[in-house]
């Protein structure tokens, strides 16, 4: 089968003309002429063509690879040889169990009748990988609502466990957010659940207490050091404000307007770490002896938990704890006088600029306010804003994943950064390693992904979750070999519950789908592996394992959907339509189930594109793209986090990309250069935060290279097609991807193309040097057998026409001769 790169590309190029030659079907200018779309060209030109212009000498032309003048033409739909599917229609896989909808031939959601072009009015978004399979397969992990499913402890519930599972869970419904949150921090925080329960009704206080300060009593004068919190301007600082749109990939008289999007930060912000003091006295530094000798004699207390400390009667406070630990202060407790509302009270403290994470009971209800990078902790009046106590604490890093968990979806910038100042002060926190590692995968922050995940691997090398995670990332990075090794090891463990044995044979299929060389057969026998093994758990009672299978039936589903259509096998036209119908069921359900999430039906349709990509058989792209379009509106007018936002946009333009490819394959090419243009602008804002792997980079690029191609072939316009190539080249140089898939000849003959519009604006240089790049790269490639050896005819006829108007007559006739040989090779059988 083609691969994404070849089937993108084709065709004869040349230079654009001032002078017509009618007679001859192109137009010629200097020495490049351009092929006018619609006019034939003869499969096998002549390795050097003579133009006669009037009054002037015969020039040679130079000339572009075959196969990169189709590139905005109809192609040949490919051949395909039957070979039996057996037992691997959907109908088999339902009698093995699979769960979904029983009926194949009619769709759960009406499509809207297909267009010719895409949709003008719906803004459309972006995503990225190597074959259409990476776009697809890893779509699920940006979700907003994907953590139930990625961080969730279904990998250590067995089978005979299901219905009572979970406890440690890391899902939403035993989120430390909520049902576990005030015995989470307790465990982490000593004395924070006796801070709410002995946080008693405030007595009155004397007229001349100020209930709101922390300074020492009026004969009693207090120094800058008895604050508990120092005064700081902000406990973020943005690296960058200002919004950054890709508006400067697109020529001004063809520029796309994009949707508005929130400002984006360079990078992730910086926490101000300052620790809350009370009166000279540190918790965490300040020992026994130091405190005495400050703050005199105090009274001795224990508590139920074992912790034993000191109190004081310090007016406007009702009464000062401190907790002892191996004679070091742990923590400070201060009873105020009379409540104060939280915002007052932050506000005397100077800590009102900090963003906070609320401490919830075993009932959702608010019983605390904590301000991490100070170590204050507010006690509240249970289920409302009013504080009772303040407590004091070294910072703890679970305060900041506690903090993270809540801002996952509104601000993974902030998230990001609580947790790696987590990681920081406790290397061993496997949970803030997890999700962390989310976010990095959904960012596309690969290198560091894969960091975090050996981390996290070293601290639980068991780990069933962490164990297909780090392979997920393996994958991404193109190292198929520990990506698969990584998965084996979870599926050779003994004991693997029914769900984690799905979710890794789901990952087996990935692998085998963007394998260098697939193997579409053991992707399909994979895929069917996983439904079969996450159909037992579809009714669970356990609402997150009952989600998670739903989630990993729909994904493979459409898996196999695209093992399908990327092989060949026979009825590909009857059915790949009914596994889409079936994923669709199973995304319909899981909505369902869920309260609604638009973002299924984006998985949807990226999932449905990339078949559509992949074969003529499957569905016609138009109106996926539409119903693509539509819930990214939707989504995207839902959501404020810039980071989220870019997230979206790079997942629904590679959406659009493979639209494209589709189009292409069925000879629709109408308005490809606006559409083309359109999905590089997706892709390019959204890949502004990402780490590109070199997959991604190549594909990118590839886009970015046939909408060059398209301005020099169809419009002539050579100064445009350079500033996309400029694009290009830093996203294919060093860049393995071709290497290893195959494709490095189909790189060089790129380069060769790339180099006649620079010579055609007179950057000489830069065409010589690409032209010469191209042909060290297709001679490498003619020596593997990648490549047959006649295609460097072109290429060296191209030199040849360079060095001659160079006036190097020398190199001029080396490449011609050269040029001649190659021509006369033949095609290699």
């Amino acid at each position: 089968m083609a691969t994404r790169f070849e089937r993108n590309m084709c065709g004869v190029h040349c230079k654009p003309a001032a002078t017509a030659l009618a007679s001859m079907g192109m137009l010629t200018l200097g020495l490049t002429p351009m092929v006018v779309p619609g006019v034939a060209v003869a499969a096998e030109p002549d390795p050097v063509v003579v133009a006669a212009e009037a009054g002037a000498a015969p020039r040679a032309l130079m000339r572009v690879p075959g196969w990169i003048e189709s590139i905005g033409t109809k192609r040949a739909a490919q051949g395909e040889q039957p070979l039996q599917l057996a037992t691997q229609f959907p109908e088999a896989t339902a009698a093995a169990g699979a769960a979904g909808p029983t009926a194949f031939e009619s769709s759960t959601t009406d499509l809207p009748p297909a267009d010719t072009s895409f949709p003008t009015t719906i803004e459309p978004p972006a995503r990225l990988q190597a074959s259409p399979g990476g776009r697809l397969l890893r779509s699920h992990q940006g979700q907003p609502q994907s953590f139930a499913t990625l961080t969730s402890g279904w990998t250590e519930i067995a089978e005979d466990e299901a219905s009572d599972a979970g406890e440690e869970s890391l899902g939403p419904d035993s989120s430390v957010l909520q049902a576990e949150a005030t015995e989470a921090v307790a465990d982490a925080t000593p004395a924070a659940e006796e801070a709410v329960v002995e946080a008693a009704p405030a007595e009155t206080a004397t007229p001349e207490a100020d209930p709101l300060s922390f300074a020492e009593p009026a004969d009693e004068p207090a120094g800058e050091e008895d604050a508990v919190v120092d005064t700081v301007d902000s406990s973020l600082v943005d690296t960058d404000d200002a919004s950054v749109e890709p508006t400067d990939a697109v020529a001004a008289d063809d520029a796309v307007e994009l949707p508005p999007q929130p400002a984006l930060r360079d990078a992730a912000p910086t926490l101000a770490i300052d620790p809350a003091s009370f009166r000279g006295v540190l918790p965490g530094t300040t020992t026994r002896e130091e405190l005495l000798q400050s703050w005199g004699d105090g009274e001795a207390f224990a508590r139920d938990d074992g912790s034993e400390g000191l109190f004081w009667e310090m007016p406007p406070f009702q009464r000062v704890e401190v907790v002892l630990t191996d004679d070091i202060v742990s923590s400070i407790y201060i009873r105020l006088a009379k409540e104060s509302t939280v915002d007052a009270l932050a506000q005397q403290l100077e800590i009102d600029d900090l963003r906070t994470v609320s401490v919830l009971d075993a009932e959702g209800v608010a019983v605390g306010e904590v301000f991490p990078e100070r170590g204050v902790i507010f006690s509240l009046t249970p289920g409302t804003r009013s504080a009772t106590a303040v407590m004091l604490e070294p910072l703890d890093p679970e305060a900041f994943v506690l903090r993270a968990e809540g801002e996952l979806n509104s601000s993974v910038a902030n998230a990001v950064t609580d947790l790696q100042y987590a990681i920081e002060v406790d290397p061993e926190y496997q949970r803030a390693h997890r999700l962390l590692l989310v976010l990095l995968c959904d960012q596309g922050q690969w290198t560091q992904a894969a960091e975090v995940a050996a981390a996290a691997e070293a601290l639980a090398p068991d780990d069933s979750w962490t164990l297909l995670k780090h392979g997920g990332v393996m994958l991404a990075l193109g190292r198929f070999d520990e990506a698969m090794g990584k998965t084996q090891q979870v599926l050779e463990s003994p004991n693997v519950p029914p769900l984690v044995l799905a979710q890794a044979e789901r990952q087996m299929g990935r692998i085998e789908l963007q394998l260098p060389s697939p193997n579409y057969q053991k992707a399909v026998n994979h895929f069917a592996a996983s439904i079969k093994h996450a159909a037992s758990l579809t009714e669970n009672p356990t609402t997150p394992i009952r989600r998670a299978a739903i989630d990993i039936q729909f994904d493979s589903h459409l898996g196999t959907a695209l093992a399908i259509a990327s092989g060949t096998w026979q009825q590909k036209a009857r059915v790949l339509p009914k596994w889409i119908a079936r994923a669709e069921g199973l995304a319909q359900q899981l909505s369902e189930d869920e309260g609604g999430n638009p973002t299924l039906e984006l998985r949807l349709c990226q999932g449905a594109l990339a078949v559509s990509a992949a074969s003529v058989d499957g569905d016609s792209p138009m109106p996926w793209i539409k119903r693509l379009l539509t819930v990214r509106s939707a989504i995207g007018s839902d959501v404020t986090d810039p980071w989220r936002r870019r997230q979206i946009d790079w997942e629904v333009g590679e959406a659009l990309s493979d639209a494209l490819t589709a189009a292409q394959i069925r000879g629709d090419t109408t308005d490809m250069l606006d559409n083309a243009t359109l999905t590089a602008a997706y892709l390019e804002r959204g890949g502004q935060q990402r780490d590109l792997t070199p997959d991604e980079r190549r594909e990118f690029g590839d886009l970015l290279f046939r909408i060059g191609i398209l301005y020099s072939l169809q419009k002539g316009d050579h100064d445009t097609a350079v500033t996309w190539f400029d694009k290009v080249l830093p996203l294919w140089e060093r860049n393995d991807s071709f290497a290893y898939r195959g494709e490095l000849g189909r790189l060089g003959e790129a380069y060769v193309s790339m180099a006649i519009s620079y010579w055609q604006v007179d950057r000489r240089t830069e065409a010589v040097d690409l032209s010469s790049t191209g042909v060290d790269m297709m001679v490498t490639a003619v020596d593997a057998q990648q490549l047959e050896e006649q295609a460097l005819a072109v290429a060296y006829g191209n030199l040849s026409t360079m060095y001659a108007e160079q006036g190097d007559s020398e190199r001029s006739e080396m490449y011609a001769e050269m040029a001649s040989r190659a021509e006369a090779t033949g095609t290699r059988q």
